[in-house]
């Protein structure tokens, strides 16, 4: 296993100079009397803490409230199919987490495929962690390694769902080791509790909740090259290639003048200092993209996944 403490530059768009985009511009564009924000994981999770974040700039740039629904079920699907099946009229749009749009889409009779959507921006995104409970005695990845080759099949470990089993799989590979698989429905909201009961006896997700849950969970790998600065010391696997990135999305066939404005409040919103600061210290790379770079982003995404 190759391990690396480097710190490198991600290789998705950082954010630089953040174009700022005044509330009356916005809303002389939005056709919308309110919108509605389809979160498809339980709240408390990232999908959620997107959506928090990012709600107060989108009413100013928008010039409407906006109203976070809960959609959860079939690690993303639920809400995925909600979103899907929405009017593309601009006034509904949900998360799109990365790969899990992807990955769930292959689900006996979800109706949706990853091309399907319009894609108004990706804001952030956080590399994959094992995390194990505080009072674990797997103090290292080296311990957890030796324990789960004394014992085959015997560790669990939890995941979101279908999406979170093809990237332990990866790690499991990688490290060649065998575990359990145990898929949390509803996302990393209930993830959290099973490791701080001790329930299972790691969990793979992202650095931003091993950063949030400190006091919890203790981290013993990143995925990928560089390390997370929230989590120093804890070693990397590059052969492991587990990111999370969180956007927004909107129904097909939502015009596209509606999905540029979408574009301009989104990162208006992202753009705000406050929610920066809050990303730099949870654990994220914050990205600004245009619905150019966005789409040429999912496209080579989607490749990735192909079977």
């Amino acid at each position: 296993m190759k391990f690396s403490y480097l710190l490198k530059g991600i290789t998705a768009s950082v954010f630089g100079a953040a174009m700022l985009l005044t509330g009356g511009t916005a809303q002389a564009d939005y056709p919308c009397k309110e919108a509605t924000f389809i979160v498809p994981y339980s709240p408390g999770g990232g999908s959620d803490q997107m959506a928090r974040r990012l709600v107060p700039g989108l009413e100013e740039a928008l010039g409407v409230g906006v109203n976070i629904v809960y959609k959860t079920g079939g690690g993303g699907a639920v809400g995925f199919s909600e979103l899907h099946r929405s009017a593309p009229d601009g006034c509904t749009f949900s998360n799109t987490v990365v790969p899990n749009v992807i990955i769930s889409s292959k689900g006996e009779g979800v109706g949706y495929k990853p091309g399907d959507f319009e894609y108004i921006g990706m804001t952030e995104s956080s590399a994959g962690t094992l995390m194990v409970p505080k009072d674990s005695k797997y103090k290292t990845i080296e311990d957890f390694i030796a324990a789960a080759n004394e014992n085959p099949g015997m560790l669990t470990v939890a995941g979101t769902g279908g999406s979170g089993l093809s990237r332990w799989n990866q790690l499991e590979s990688v490290l060649g080791i065998e575990t359990t698989y145990v898929p949390v429905g509803g996302g990393v909201g209930k993830m959290i509790p099973m490791l701080a009961g001790s329930h299972v006896d790691g969990a793979a997700t992202g650095a931003n909740h091993a950063t949030k849950h400190k006091g919890i969970v203790d981290a013993i790998l990143v995925a990928g090259p560089n390390e997370v600065p929230t989590l120093p010391g804890v070693p990397n696997e590059p052969d492991w290639n587990y990111v999370i990135t969180w956007g927004l999305m909107a129904p097909p066939g939502t015009p596209s003048d509606i999905v540029a404005t979408l574009n301009a409040a989104l990162r208006s919103a992202a753009s705000d200092p406050a929610v920066q600061d809050a990303l730099t210290k949870g654990g994220y790379v914050t990205h600004d993209m245009t619905v150019a770079e966005v789409n040429a982003f999912m496209d080579a995404e989607i490749a990735k996944y192909a079977d």
